[in-house]
């Protein structure tokens, strides 16, 4: 049987048609090529320049510790790709919204009550209902359905060819040992495979304890195909201890472009993040105090008139 499965293996790959694989995968240093398209700037570089961070035909990471405020970084992206009143939250991440594409926002880790409590949090910092965000628990779900749904979402379902954003919290679920060598490669190389139908994936890794890396070899293999690796951390003393609960600090461990500067993310008493560049001891109570510090803070590039315009619209 062995045998027999081997034969038939090394005949489908004498079947492959190389010379046409060659043809499409050749590069053509003459071929005008569009710049990259933004889906989601992040931070500001040492210019003071927005930074695009989230990329068409790529993906990036967000990883940090547990309970290091992940989740709440996703909702900042996720919102501030809609637009609508985000300026008053997320100061440092812009988005590119067009009224034609989809978010897909996956939660593996959450039951339904705290998943949807966190779904909600993207519509309160909007300010009104996005009928084209598409919120998915799937912790009920096993392995295989959880990827065959996305494969179905991405190729074959009503929004193929209209997806922008696909945010994955946590994509250690994907795979049922996150220590297996093989299935976390194939994962990753799938990942690529999904981003090629022009949408971005951000995804959610886990730190290993005391240390920068993510967390087993699909933390390893899936980092590597990043083009961005956006750290958090808690903010400690020299002992590891917490000092500030609802703080954390955001930074750019890799970038293929250039790379973002540290900042902020506070989550304030309403259960709202928002982010600042300056580490704060004091936690905001609403929107309108968030926006005078902004104001005074004055972010790069961005007058307090255009972040807080009339409308609060960020786009």
């Amino acid at each position: 049987m062995i045998e027999l499965i081997e034969d038939k293996v090394i005949e489908e790959e004498e079947e492959q048609d190389y010379a046409s694989m060659f043809k499409d995968c050749l590069v053509d240093l003459d071929k005008e090529l569009a710049p990259i398209e933004p889906i989601v700037h992040v931070g500001f570089d040492y210019k003071g320049n927005k930074v695009a961070a989230l990329t068409r035909f790529e993906c990036s990471c967000i990883y940090a510790p547990s309970k290091a405020k992940k989740s709440f970084a996703k909702s900042l992206i996720e919102a501030a790709y809609i637009g609508g009143n985000t300026s008053n939250y997320t100061g440092h991440f812009v988005g590119t919204n067009r009224e034609d594409r989809y978010i897909i926002s996956l939660d593996t880790e959450q039951g339904e009550f705290y998943a949807q409590r966190s779904f909600r949090r993207v519509g309160e910092m909007v300010g009104r209902k996005y009928e084209k965000y598409l919120p998915i628990q799937l912790r009920k779900k096993s392995v295989n359905d959880r990827l065959n749904l996305i494969r179905w979402l991405i190729y074959e379902s009503p929004y193929k060819g209209k997806i922008d954003l696909i945010t994955i919290d946590g994509l250690a679920d994907l795979v049922a040992n996150t220590n297996d060598i093989v299935t976390s490669a194939e994962l990753a190389e799938e990942i690529m495979k999904w981003t090629a139908e022009g949408l971005h994936v951000c995804f959610i890794l886990h730190k290993n304890n005391g240390s920068q890396k993510a967390r087993g070899h699909i933390g390893t293999v899936s980092t590597i195909k990043a083009e961005t690796l956006i750290s958090i951390d808690n903010i400690t003393d020299d002992a590891g201890n917490i000092l500030e609960k609802n703080t954390v600090k955001i930074s750019c461990s890799h970038s293929r472009g250039m790379p973002f500067e540290d900042f902020y993310l506070t989550v304030n008493e309403q259960g709202l993040p928002f982010t600042h560049t300056e580490q704060r001891d004091n936690v905001f109570k609403n929107k309108d105090e968030i926006k005078e510090v902004r104001e005074k803070e004055i972010l790069p590039n961005i007058s307090a008139e255009d972040a807080f315009g009339e409308n609060d619209i960020a786009f």
